[in-house]
């Protein structure tokens, strides 16, 4: 068994993160121990539960009893699991959008200045470009940003916001790395445990 089994493995390589996963919360170590042995039951191998709390300690011992990973983060609990973006990755995404967007929207009002529809702008004729720049700068920056948090990679935190809050509460955060295929299956195993805040990503 990995020696990474029931330790912290927040070095993990880029190259090893999932596709996908699925996580809950659970607020007392006897629905959390009954979970994870249904899901267990299931077929699902071991080193792909992870466990994790505001409490190391709590989290440790858990991973010990099942045999399980014990490195789910308290302030990002997908960031090392799963293929997402990080929060500099994501803010990096909307910053190049709506910088991209903004050298369309000011090269677009300069090319409208010269047609009909660019002396909308109440502005002397002199300052016609100028204004059309400025104002669609602006536009295309806004857009740009909007497209680029939208499109973008989504923020770990953002997908993994539900485990955050449960672990904040106290509760620990279950996730279990598997296919989307078999989230269905394993949703019902967990709800049915007494997990909630189901997260699928």
């Amino acid at each position: 068994m990995s020696e990474l089994i029931g330790q912290d493995s927040s070095q993990t390589p880029d190259s090893t993160l999932s596709e996908s996963a699925i996580g809950c919360v659970y607020r007392s170590d006897d629905t959390l121990d009954a979970a994870v042995v249904q899901v267990l039951a299931l077929g699902v191998d071991a080193e792909a539960l992870h466990i994790g709390a505001s409490d190391a300690r709590r989290a440790q011992a858990v991973a010990q009893r099942h045999g399980i990973h014990a490195d789910v983060h308290p302030d990002d609990p997908l960031a090392d699991l799963v293929a997402l973006g990080r929060n500099g990755s994501a803010r990096a995404a909307i910053d190049q959008s709506g910088m991209i967007g903004a050298l369309i929207g000011a090269c677009s009002g300069i090319a409208i200045s010269f047609t009909s529809v660019g002396a909308l702008i109440p502005v002397p004729h002199a300052a016609l470009q100028l204004a059309n720049a400025g104002f669609y700068f602006v536009l295309g920056a806004v857009v740009g940003s909007v497209l680029g948090a939208a499109l973008g990679p989504q923020a770990s935190t953002h997908a993994g916001f539900r485990l955050i809050d449960g672990m904040q509460e106290g509760a620990y955060a279950l996730i279990v790395v598997a296919p989307q295929n078999r989230h269905d299956e394993l949703q019902k195993v967990l709800e049915a445990a007494g997990g909630t805040g189901i997260t699928r990503v």
